[in-house]
């Protein structure tokens, strides 16, 4: 008898294999690398860091478009700007919800992060919300003033110790989104909110649905005592941080809203609007909207920053005709502004390339098919994970000349690209519904900080250094930052810090 059962639940076990295989064979997957009898793609999925190169790399080998399986779980890839825009842009309607996403939204319960949340009536109210904070118009009426007044802070902090630049660039993204979302002004480099979105960030190394969790969902329910159930400790104590990132400047405000010492800001607008839906939870609707802000706005600007200082270094020739055109526009009797930019077309062009040569996010937040679809003769299956390589597209040699080397005047228009070569912005905010709500304000943010430190500082090398020698790495996760890396930053002239001192709260 029980020969016999295990007979027949080999045969059962073959017939629906061969069942499964004949299925995948009629329907025409996108290529990718053969799939192991019971583990499919398990092994090919990478998984150790980098991954933006190792999907980069398979997608010559394979296509632009590069399909995994593992156990029924399917992956897409994406390498192609022509690919990400048919199908992320042009069919919204399919491809903009996200994957279960296990690891963040069920384990480290992050369901409340707009970034992460699938594409819902919640997710709309918080979108359309986020994104009125920062619409162009509001960011140049409201923000403006404050993120000049912030960066000049960051200019005096800056000359006075040239050698703390990745302490000081993090002060001054934390500072502005502080002071957006909550009306908190940042006086020290150990300030407790914007530490404990540091602290947060430093869980988040892994790229979001890469970790094993994501592909074989019932280890959530392991122990964390259980082998391999380590994850559910660190579960544990990322949850705490989430809840007490968002509720303690939220808190904050609300206190000093009731005692009248409130600065107008994202929150306080949120507590007191009447245009919170009637079936949602006025405060926890604006303590995850401030929260996203306040944890995921920071990060990138931080990353571009150090991405650009690190460019200068090794460009010397960019650096001084940037510095050349500044001196020319702006002089040396003010400090830039945003009005500025319009007269500054090759700096504008260094904060494009500065968002191309090292992006700060490599790999989109995983999107997820909602119905069956076809593209180029391809099937992509309901609720397949659909990711976006930026890395991949950034420097795809058949758009970008010399795609790893730093060079402005590739946006240019010229007799091969009458148009210049791609804008990157098409590219690194993400796509469709889920284009970055906060694009204009970062691409400010950026071009004003940019533009000041080139017209105070020389940034070059270390007497000594090569360019050669220099090795950078880049981190994995949701946002890649660079290792440290040597630099010096010297004030170009005489005067330097009596220009600070007319707009800074600290020089």
């Amino acid at each position: 008898m029980n020969r016999d059962f295990v007979l027949y639940a080999v045969t059962a076990l073959l017939v629906f294999l061969g069942w499964r295989l004949s299925r995948a064979r009629q329907r025409r997957y996108p290529p990718g690398p053969p799939p192991a009898l019971f583990t499919g793609n398990l092994k090919d999925i990478p998984r150790g860091g980098h991954e933006w190169e190792a999907y980069t790399a398979l997608g010559k080998k394979y296509g632009d478009v590069v399909h995994f399986n593992v156990f029924g779980s399917h992956v897409v890839v994406l390498n192609s700007y022509e690919a990400t825009r048919d199908l992320l842009d042009a069919r919204g309607s399919i491809y903009s919800s996200r994957p279960r996403l296990v690891m963040l939204k069920e384990v480290k319960r992050w369901d409340w992060n707009l970034v992460i949340m699938s594409y819902d009536k919640r997710y709309q109210t918080y979108r359309r919300i986020v994104q009125q904070e920062f619409q162009p118009s509001v960011v140049t009426r409201s923000h403006h003033s404050l993120m000049a007044l912030e960066i000049a802070n960051f200019l005096g902090r800056l000359l006075t110790s040239q050698q703390d630049l990745p302490k000081h660039v993090r002060r001054l993204a934390g500072a502005i989104i502080m002071r957006i979302t909550y009306g908190h002004k940042v006086v020290s480099a150990d300030d407790p909110f914007v530490s404990l979105a540091e602290a947060v960030r430093e869980t988040n190394e892994k790229t979001p649905g890469n970790a094993v969790v994501d592909l074989l969902p019932f280890l959530k329910h392991l122990p964390a005592w259980f082998p391999g159930g380590g994850f559910q400790r660190q579960a544990a104590y990322v949850r705490e941080l989430s809840r007490k990132m968002r509720s303690v400047p939220f808190e904050a405000v609300k206190a000093q809203m009731a005692s009248g010492k409130a600065e107008s800001s994202m929150a306080t607008r949120l507590i007191e609007s009447e245009d919170i839906p009637s079936d949602m939870d006025r405060d926890q609707l604006a303590m995850d909207c401030t929260g996203v802000v306040y944890s995921a706005g920071a990060d990138t600007t931080v990353a571009t920053l150090l991405n650009f200082v690190h460019a200068m270094t090794l460009y010397p020739e960019v650096q001084a005709r940037a510095q050349q055109e500044i001196d020319a526009v702006i002089g040396r009797d003010r400090l830039p502004t945003f009005d500025d930019r319009k007269r500054l077309p090759y700096l504008s062009n260094v904060v494009k390339e500065a968002f191309r040569w090292k992006p700060s996010v490599m790999l989109c937040v995983p999107h997820t098919t909602i119905s069956d679809d076809e593209y180029r003769g391809m099937y992509i299956p309901k609720g397949a994970s659909v990711i976006a390589n930026i890395w991949a597209m950034l420097h795809d040699e058949n758009v970008y000349k010399s795609p790893y080397e730093f060079d402005p005047d590739r946006f240019t228009p010229s007799s091969d690209h009458p148009e210049g070569e791609p804008d990157p912005a098409k590219i690194a905010f993400g796509y469709g519904r889920r284009i970055c709500p906060g694009r204009y304000f970062a691409d400010d943010s950026v071009f004003l900080a940019v533009t000041s430190m080139l017209q105070l500082f020389r940034i070059s090398l270390p007497e000594g250094v090569k360019k050669k020698d220099v090795k950078v790495t880049w981190s994995s996760g949701l946002v890649s930052l660079p290792s440290a890396y040597p630099y010096t930053l010297t004030p170009r002239f005489e005067g330097v810090r009596e220009l600070i001192a007319t707009s800074s709260e600290v020089a």
